[in-house]
């Protein structure tokens, strides 16, 4: 599958629930299969995604950043809380959550995903 391909099935093929018929036809396998082996498609779905929160991609260090550190939970209020959220934004840049029962991070100067360096 080319990107073109990809990018122009992104909105039949990222809903949920999906259809049984999807999940198993050949045509999403290769979508899938797809976006594992393609950066470039991978980041513009991380934008996408994080464009659909609400949020500007343009806003963050980077797009991984962008991605974790805007996800939100339908099951808790307080990232803090969350143990799907991977990061979070701090007063002093970003940071991975210590589930501690309190609000302890490890800070962190470059992202874990891509290594550009954070600016606070």
């Amino acid at each position: 599958m080319k990107c073109e391909q990809y990018k122009s099935k992104y909105d039949e093929f990222n809903c949920f629930p999906l259809t049984e018929e999807i999940y198993n036809s050949d045509e999403y396998i290769l979508w899938q299969e797809h976006i594992i082996e393609c950066p470039e498609c991978m980041e513009w779905d991380l934008k996408q995604r994080v464009i659909k929160n609400g949020h500007n991609p343009s806003d963050f260090p980077c797009v991984h950043i962008a991605y974790h550190s805007t996800i939100s939970c339908d099951e808790h209020d307080d990232p803090w809380e969350c143990p799907d959220i991977t990061l979070v934004k701090t007063e002093n840049g970003y940071g991975i959550p210590i589930r501690d029962g309190g609000s302890s991070y490890i800070g962190i100067k470059y992202c874990p995903w891509c290594g550009i360096e954070i600016d606070k």
